[in-house]
């Protein structure tokens, strides 16, 4: 009977999605939305930068054979507010990044959660305001096939609880979240494929064959990794990291080194704050150089930025932080802060709504924008840093004018 019953509660709460297509670390227990480069389409809207990964918000999609396996149409406005497409390259390896959403096998559930199989599928990229093809037309465009992990009767205890594994489940936190816990997968980029335009589907078979999940996301495949490099480059993006790992891919292949030599290996990109060893740099502002003329200089503008802000140590671990967080000049034209681990402070009325959140315009001779945060969870206290995405109105000189952060504790 208990079998039973976990069979049907499966079936009931199933539903998944691919919520990062280029992300920053292998194998990884935890998400941080700083070592996603690449989104799938329409996240703004279904898991934005900063939401709260994996929370349900109606983009699991359920396809049939002759049906779209794409949540949305396509449209312009697909990859916007600094959710951008995924630039791959031939040799590659990638890594995405799903929510498990309670579909693991595990001491805190049991060993018969099923994954019938799971594969990235490919067709030339659909434009905005044309119609995807079926999936039973993208199924004849296999790119890979990550597998499919361990499950049922036949399996050992041990073997349930090892990572990493192939398929769906390679979940090493599943745990500490079964719902919003992270599922990964890797696999390297065939080493033949055409450089081009593509709409990639990620598919997941749960309780049968074809009892299927999917999410489509875009994907341009460029000639190399420096191609790669240039393209985020271009759209503001600073971290070119790969995962330089040779253990096994969900396909079972080695995983490919391709590339490392010129990105870097898993370097995060502009964080900025104080407190940190990794930081102390981050108060030094250049001057100008006597070796040129400043009419020859030019000016290096910020337009979007994702980072961790690394926060003081403390003796004792503090019940509360709030953390202020200010832009001088033409940074505070902040179009869209987002920060995660920490929740922006507000003011409500006496019936509970939210009048404003604390967005203060400090007054003075430098215009500033001053941001309150707070930081309540032990767990998110106990990180140490919190997470933000900040896109600028016209580009930030961060450079000449960088972001000041404050911390008041309360024990």
């Amino acid at each position: 009977m208990k079998l039973f019953d976990s069979y049907l509660i499966s079936s009931v709460a199933a539903h998944s999605w691919l919520a990062c297509s280029d992300y920053g670390e292998k194998n990884a227990a935890h998400y941080d939305h700083s070592k996603c480069r690449g989104w799938p389409r329409k996240a703004a809207q279904y898991a934005p930068i900063g939401s709260t990964f994996g929370g349900d918000t109606g983009y699991d999609t359920r396809p049939q054979s002759g049906t779209t396996p794409c949540a949305s149409k396509r449209s312009s406005d697909d990859y916007s507010g600094g959710h951008h497409m995924a630039v791959y390259f031939p040799g590659q390896q990638v890594v995405l990044a799903h929510p498990m959403k309670n579909h693991g096998t595990g001491p805190c559930t049991n060993k018969f959660i099923p994954d019938n199989g799971n594969w990235i599928l490919q067709a030339t990229q659909t434009q905005p305001g044309d119609n995807d093809p079926t999936l039973g037309e993208f199924k004849q465009n296999e790119v890979v096939n990550l597998g499919i992990s361990p499950f049922g009767f036949q399996v050992p205890d041990e073997e349930i609880t090892k990572y990493p594994k192939p398929g769906f489940q390679n979940a090493p936190a599943f745990c500490e979240d079964t719902d919003k816990a992270l599922g990964t997968y890797s696999f390297n980029v065939p080493n033949d494929f055409a450089t081009g335009e593509y709409t990639f589907v990620w598919l997941w078979a749960f309780n049968g064959a074809q009892d299927y999940y999917s999410t489509c996301f875009e994907v341009e495949v460029v000639a190399d990794a420096a191609a790669r490099q240039a393209k985020l480059a271009a759209r503001g993006q600073n971290d070119f990291s790969l995962p330089c790992d040779t253990g096994l891919t969900s396909t079972g292949e080695i995983g490919s080194t391709i590339g490392c030599d010129t990105s870097g290996s898993n370097t995060g990109g502009g964080s900025t704050g104080n407190g940190s060893d990794d930081n102390s740099d981050n108060d030094v502002v250049p001057t100008e150089d006597p070796d040129f003329d400043p009419a020859t200089m030019g000016s290096v503008y910020t337009n979007q930025m994702t980072g961790k802000i690394y926060l003081p140590t403390s003796s004792v671990q503090p019940s509360k932080r709030e953390i202020h967080v200010v832009f001088y000049a033409d940074c505070a034209d902040v179009a869209r802060p987002n920060f995660w681990y920490a929740r922006l402070d507000f003011k409500s009325n006496n019936d509970g709504n939210i009048l404003h959140r604390f967005r203060r315009s400090d007054g003075g001779s430098s215009h500033a924008i001053h941001y309150v945060l707070q930081q309540d969870d032990a767990d998110d206290i106990r990180r140490g840093y919190v997470g933000f995405h900040w896109a600028f109105e016209g580009g930030c000189r961060l450079l000449q004018v960088p972001a000041k952060v404050h911390v008041e504790d309360t024990i």
